[in-house]
This record gives C-alpha cells, structure tokens and sequence, in this order.
C-alpha cells in the first residue's frame, strides 16, 4: 500500500502514527456503527476535550494506497487504552464506511492526533448545536461538556425512522429536534428558527458541522440574523456532497 502525500507533511509536523486494533463492533442502527479499538499509548498523550478528533488511515477505493478520515473520539477509557468511533455506513460508500463495514475483532488500523482544541466559556447559557448524521459523535461530546447551567438546543439533519436510537444522550436541558434532508441547509436553518424561542445573547454558542453546503447555511444564518460575533460560533465541512476524495 503506498504512502498518502499528507502522511509525509504531517510527519514532518510531529504527528505520530499509532497501530490500533479493533475488539469490538456494534451496530447502533443498520446504517450506524460503533467500533471499539485498543490502541495502547495512544491515548497517553491524549488530552481530552469536547469534539477531540483523530485521523483514521484506511485503504483508497480506487488507488493502491491509504487516504485519512476525521473521526470524533468517545469513550475514551486510558486503564484500558481503548475508545470508540462512530460510522455513518452511507450509501455511495465512501472509504472509511468501506472499511467499517468490513471491520471485525481484529482488524488493524492506524490513528493519529490532532492538534485542534475546543473550548467553551464556561458563561455560555445557550448552546445551538446543529449538523447531520456525521456530527452527531461531536454534537454528543458538547451536550456532555456543557456548562451545568446552559440549555442545549440540537438539530440534525436526517430522516431515518429510527434515528432515535442514535447515542446523542441528551439530559433534561437539551432539547434534540429533527430536520428532513436537503441539498442547500435550508431545512436545517428553518427548523431552527422556528423552534428557537429564546432570546440569543452574548452568552450563546454555535456549534455546527457536516457537509459543505449545510454549514454554509448555518454560518451564513449565525453571522446574519443571530449577530453572533465570531468567538460565539464554529463550523466546519466534514464533507463534500459528490466527492469522496478517496
């Protein structure tokens, strides 16, 4: 398997490569994947925070090499050097739902940090938190790290019957609604206009991530109509509808 470009320069940054090995496989919905991995030492150097990332190595569906996938890291458990991630097994397959779909009790991998950080201020009172399926695994480390007296407001898009089995967790302050799919965002924005029925302040947050054109239209709606300032959002393209890049 040849080596992928970016492996190089992340090297050449000081970012480690580390083996891991699958040890277990849950299927939460049969479009939704849980693995667990041991990877000793490599949550050593892990310092964890809400939506904490790595980069997942897995095989090119169409070139004789390995290409990188972001994935968000739950269940972090150092005495046992083991976590989880979660996979969205869409349809086109893209390379890393190739790989999880295939994946069993032994199957190898590498991972490997990143220096990103999130942070909340802990004066946040609201929080929106918004995406589709793929954000869901970091929408989950936000409704955890939130602070105790924030109200948490999560909407994502989908449409699957039975996406109330996905482990989002929400507690008694978090309130979790749906939005059908579509191409622009637009229905994920409207649905969360319609339902905010409180006031956005400067102790609001917005957390949102997904495909390219849905955080468009979330940014475009938090920097517009909401006036959030730029330290009182986040977002960020996890993908590209059409282009797998693998």
């Amino acid at each position: 398997m040849a080596a992928n470009w970016q492996r190089g320069v992340l090297k050449a940054m000081g970012v480690k490569n580390h083996p891991v090995e699958v040890v277990g496989v849950t299927d939460i919905t049969p479009w939704y994947r849980r693995i667990r991995f041991s990877a000793p030492g490599f949550l050593d150097e892990l310092e964890v925070h809400p939506t904490v990332w790595l980069r997942l190595w897995v095989p090119s569906l169409t070139r004789a090499k390995v290409v990188q996938r972001g994935y968000t890291i739950l269940e972090p458990d150092s005495e046992a050097a083991e976590f989880s991630l979660d996979f969205v097994l869409h349809e086109p397959t893209g390379p890393a739902a190739a790989w999880a779909k295939d994946a069993r009790p032994g199957t190898r991998a590498e991972v490997a940090h990143t220096p990103q950080r999130l942070s909340i201020d802990p004066a946040t009172r609201l929080m929106l938190l918004l995406g589709d399926t793929t954000a869901l695994p970091a929408i989950a480390t936000l409704i955890r790290a939130a602070p105790d007296a924030a109200t948490k407001h999560v909407v994502i898009m989908d449409d699957h019957p039975d996406h109330h089995l996905l482990p989002l967790n929400p507690d008694a302050r978090t309130t979790v609604l749906w939005a059908r799919p579509d191409p622009t965002g637009a229905s994920l924005v409207g649905a969360l206009q319609e339902s905010l029925q409180v006031d956005v302040t400067q102790a609001t947050y917005l957390w949102a991530a997904g495909e390219r054109k849905l955080v468009k239209a979330v940014r475009e709606y938090a920097r517009g109509p909401l006036a959030l300032e730029r330290h009182q959002q986040h977002t960020q393209n996890y993908w590209i509808f059409g282009h797998d890049a693998g």
